[in-house]
C-alpha cells in the first residue's frame, strides 16, 4: 500500500506524464461523446457547403431549418445572408442572394447557428467536426491493434520465455519474420487482397497495425519471464506440483503487469502514428470518414496560405495524442521506478 502512494505521488510530480494523463482522458471522453456535441452532427462529419468554403475560425453561419415532413430525417438547411423578424414572420436572404423572402417559422421551421470554431474546409465542411471524428477514429484503431498486440505478444512471449528450446526458437524466427516486415507494406498487401467495401477497410488498417506491433509486446514478456522463471516463488510453485497454465497466468504474469502497461501505453502512441501515416499515404481510413493522416495529407499543400491551419490542426492533434501517449509511459515507468527489459 505504501508503496502504491509513494508511486502515485512521484507520477503526480512529473508534470508531463500529468498532462498526458488529462489530455488522453479528454480525448477519450471526446471520442465518446464529443460528435453529439460539435457543430456537424451528420454522418462523419460531412455535411458540405461549399459556399462556406475555407471560412476563418469563428466564422458564425445561420441557416433556415425545414424540417422533414416524412420521419426521414433529411432536413433541409438554407444557408442565409441576412435575416430579421417582423409580425408577418421571417424575412431572410439566401446566401449570394440579392432577394429577400418571407418565411413563416412554426413547428416545421427554426433558425440554427452554427459557428465554425476552426474555420471550414474546402468543401465547407466543419474542421473541429472533423478533429473529433477524427479522434475517435485513431482512438479505434490504436485500442484494436493494441488488443491485437497484447493477445499475440502476451501468449507468444510467455510460451517463448518460460518453456524455451524449440518453442523459444519458432517464437524468435517469426519475431524476426514480422519485425522484418514495414508496416506499410503490410497494409498494402492485405488492403490489395482485400474484396470488401471501403466502409470495412478501417478493420484492414486495424489488423495490419496489430500484427505489426505484437512483436514488441513479445520481446517484453519473453524477456521478463526468463527472469522470473529462475526466481524462488516461481521454484516453490514447481515444488508444490502446480500446473504450468497456473504458474504462468497467476504467479508470473502479474508480475509483469507494471512493465506491460507502460508498453502498452507506447503501443498506443505507434498505433496512432502508424495510423495517421497509412491515411496520409491513403491507405487508411477512407472518405468520407475523416482521419488526421487524411486531413493533413488533404491540406499540406496549403502550408504557407492563411489557411495553412487546415494541415496545422490534424498535425498539432497527431503530435498532442502520440506525445501524450508516451508522457504517459515515460511517467508510469518511473513512478513505477521499472528496468529496462
Amino acid at each position: 500500500m505504501q508503496a502504491n502512494l509513494a508511486s502515485l505521488r512521484r507520477f503526480m510530480k512529473n508534470k508531463l506524464a500529468l498532462f498526458g494523463g488529462v489530455f488522453i482522458i479528454i480525448l477519450f471522453l471526446l471520442s465518446l461523446i464529443g460528435h453529439k456535441l460539435v457543430p456537424d452532427t451528420s454522418s462523419n462529419a460531412n455535411n458540405q457547403n461549399v459556399s462556406l468554403r475555407f471560412k476563418k475560425p469563428g466564422y458564425t453561419a445561420y441557416y433556415l431549418v425545414v424540417l422533414s415532413k416524412d420521419n426521414s430525417d433529411l432536413d433541409q438547411l438554407i444557408l442565409l445572408d441576412s435575416f430579421y423578424h417582423n409580425q408577418n414572420g421571417l424575412n431572410y436572404k439566401k446566401y449570394n442572394s440579392s432577394d429577400w423572402e418571407l418565411s413563416f417559422l412554426d413547428s416545421e421551421a427554426s433558425i440554427r447557428k452554427t459557428v465554425f470554431y476552426l474555420g471550414a474546409d474546402s468543401l465547407g465542411r466543419d474542421v473541429l467536426s472533423r478533429l473529433i471524428h477524427g479522434a475517435r477514429i485513431s482512438l479505434q484503431v490504436g485500442f484494436i491493434a493494441v488488443i491485437i498486440s497484447l493477445l499475440i505478444g502476451v501468449f507468444a512471449g510467455s510460451i517463448a520465455g518460460y518453456y524455451g528450446g524449440w518453442r523459444d526458437q519458432v517464437v524468435l524466427y517469426w519475431m524476426n519474420v514480422f519485425w522484418a516486415i514495414p508496416t506499410v507494406l503490410l497494409a498494402m498487401v492485405l488492403l490489395i487482397s482485400y474484396k470488401g467495401t471501403n466502409e470495412h477497410q478501417i478493420y484492414i488498417v486495424f489488423l495490419a497495425v496489430g500484427l505489426t506491433m505484437w512483436v514488441d509486446t513479445a520481446r517484453l514478456i519473453r524477456g521478463l519471464f526468463l527472469q522470473f522463471k529462475e526466481r524462488q516463488f516461481v521454484e516453490a510453485t514447481r515444488v508444490l506440483g502446480f500446473s504450468d497454465s497456473r504458474i504462468i497466468f497467476r504467479h508470473i504474469l502479474p508480475n509483469t503487469l507494471p512493465s506491460l502497461i507502460v508498453a502498452t501505453a507506447s503501443n498506443f502512441a505507434s498505433a496512432i502514428l502508424m495510423e495517421s501515416g497509412l491515411s496520409y499515404l491513403g491507405l487508411g481510413v477512407q472518405p468520407p470518414a475523416p482521419s488526421w493522416g487524411s486531413m493533413l495529407r488533404e491540406y499540406y499543400s496549403y502550408l504557407g496560405t492563411d489557411v495553412s491551419y487546415l494541415a496545422i490542426f490534424p498535425g498539432l492533434a497527431i503530435t498532442l495524442a502520440v506525445f501524450s501517449f508516451y508522457a504517459l509511459g515515460n511517467g508510469l515507468r518511473d513512478a513505477w521506478d521499472i528496468k529496462g527489459a
